[in-house]
């Protein structure tokens, strides 16, 4: 009976062989079959579930290449943190990093994070750790609680999201896209702190980036790739408010900045040159330092990292 499926019918189990059209009882007891119409619903009925568990075992391979993530919140076409300091979105960034599933940061599995523990994973100056701190608590961003640092839930979480905060982004108009911890911290771990305004340009597109497909484009929610609208390399400077003239500092910090994961040399951002000049460059986010959806063959910019 392997090659029968099972079914639940008003309660009742059967068994149906998509080749003969014979329906089953539990003890194998032929109760129907199927005509010819019906067989062949059937069978493409079987052939669309195999292709669901097939995709669903590709994104749980996925999930686990790609390792623990936490949830950061924002809103589409919208600077992401304009009303903090640039360098500091890369700090916060790192940092939220460490979040568990309760809403406080932890060291480690078992320490729970202090302002000395932050302090020694920022590699900050004492000064620049100062500014940094002040700079979260008074954005309502880090919220101290019974001796623990809580990162505000309306921008970052961990583990499955409760429906009623689904409900409220939704409202809000807010998306939900997935910070892979690996990816970031080894990105962050190569960076040195007079680079970190430079590197907030990557999170700071964030809301320009194609759920779908991770291309920095106009149009985030677009599904059709023929139809997403390409942000190049000049509107790119221009929307993080970058000045042109100094692109080149840019794609040395950013774009040719390299790191490691899972011992595989890769870059944080790609670039496509698809003209003449630098303007025309196409830009698209590596998938394991961020990405919102879950259709990784949809997304052929994926074979560039």
């Amino acid at each position: 009976m392997r090659k029968n499926v099972k079914i639940i019918h008003n309660n009742e189990t059967y068994y149906v062989n998509p080749n003969t059209g014979e329906v089953m009882d539990y003890d194998g007891k032929t109760v129907y079959i199927q005509t010819l119409e019906e067989r062949k619903r059937t069978k493409e009925y079987f052939k669309k579930q195999k292709e669901k568990e097939k995709k669903a075992q590709q994104i749980n391979e996925q999930y686990k290449e790609y390792g623990n993530f936490v949830w950061s919140v924002y809103n589409i076409n919208q600077q992401l943190f304009a009303n903090i300091k640039p360098s500091n979105i890369t700090r916060l960034m790192y940092i939220s990093t460490y979040l568990n599933y309760k809403g406080y940061l932890m060291y480690n599995q078992r320490t729970v994070m202090t302002k000395k523990n932050m302090s020694e994973l920022l590699r900050l100056s004492d000064r620049g750790f100062i500014y940094f701190y002040k700079d979260m608590i008074d954005n309502n961003i880090l919220q101290i609680q019974n001796n623990k640092i809580y990162i505000n839930h309306d921008l970052f979480g961990k583990g499955s999201l409760p429906k009623n905060q689904i409900a409220k982004f939704v409202q809000n108009d807010k998306y939900i896209t997935r910070l892979y911890i690996d990816g970031v911290r080894a990105f962050y771990d190569i960076s040195t702190s007079r680079s970190h305004k430079t590197l907030s340009y990557l999170f700071q597109i964030l809301p320009y980036v194609n759920r779908e497909f991770n291309i920095v484009c106009f149009n985030p929610l677009e599904e059709d790739l023929d139809k997403v609208q390409c942000m190049s390399l000049g509107e790119f400077c221009n929307t993080i408010g970058y000045d042109y003239h100094n692109v080149k500092q840019l794609q040395k910090k950013l774009f040719d900045t390299t790191f490691t994961i899972n011992g595989k040399i890769t870059t944080a951002i790609g670039c496509v040159n698809t003209g003449l000049s630098n303007s025309d460059c196409k830009i698209f986010i590596n998938p394991k330092v961020y990405y919102a959806g879950n259709q990784w063959d949809k997304v052929e910019v994926f074979k560039k990292f």
